[in-house]
């Protein structure tokens, strides 16, 4: 199977990156503001226009929420976001205007932090995944050693990891000891000492010896 790279694929990813990153942006600032109007229905400022601006809290930070919750009821699809819409239109009746808002606010800022946890542990994973070298030494059937692309390596191979040099890949290790820096890949500082017939990951860095896969 030939593998290719397809640029126009590419060009397709970043434009849903920018999609995306336009929407949070928008969601952003809808939060924002509907944050400032639930302050000034404190003040006295809005008069008899109160609930008016508890209405527009509730609409611009959780319309997403409300529309979802809604086509779940129909559904009798009752999961997180149905029984949050229940609850807020509960309160908005009842008269407990300020409540209802909190509720939508505090709900949509657990949003928030869940998307910044997953992207900071998506982009964590992305950084892991692309840490790894390009090219091995492959001892040849002569004893001989060739540098060649990591992707040429096959399964069975022996490669020979140097002082200094990253795993290229995932491997058991035939002869020889020594330390691993695996400090980009599990976080610890602390080198890993490993010995013959371990596996080891790539993306570790030799510290101190020579060694055999």
């Amino acid at each position: 199977m030939n593998n290719h790279t397809c640029n126009h694929c590419d060009h397709c990813h970043t434009k849903e990156n920018e999609t995306e990153e336009k929407l949070n942006k928008k969601d952003i600032i809808l939060y924002i503001t509907s944050i400032i109007i639930f302050i000034l229905t404190f003040l006295p400022i809005l008069g008899n226009y109160k609930t008016l601006g508890y209405l527009l809290v509730i609409i611009l930070s959780g319309y997403e929420l409300i529309i979802e919750g809604i086509k779940n009821i129909f559904k009798l699809n009752f999961e997180e976001d149905t029984l949050m819409t229940i609850a807020v239109i509960a309160a908005f009746v009842l008269g407990e205007f300020p409540e209802s808002c909190m509720v939508v606010l505090l709900f949509r800022l657990g949003e928030f932090l869940e998307e910044k946890a997953v992207e900071n542990s998506n982009r964590n994973i992305k950084s892991i995944v692309e840490i790894k070298a390009k090219t091995a030494n492959i001892i040849d059937e002569k004893e001989n050693i060739k540098v060649v692309n990591v992707e040429k390596v096959k399964i069975g191979e022996k490669i020979i990891i140097k002082p200094g040099e990253m795993v290229p890949l995932d491997c058991k290790i035939l002869k020889g000891t020594a330390n691993l820096d695996m400090s980009s890949l599990t976080g610890e500082s602390m080198p890993i000492h490993v010995k013959e017939n371990e596996n080891i990951l790539s993306g570790s860095i030799n510290l101190n010896r020579k060694f055999n896969m």
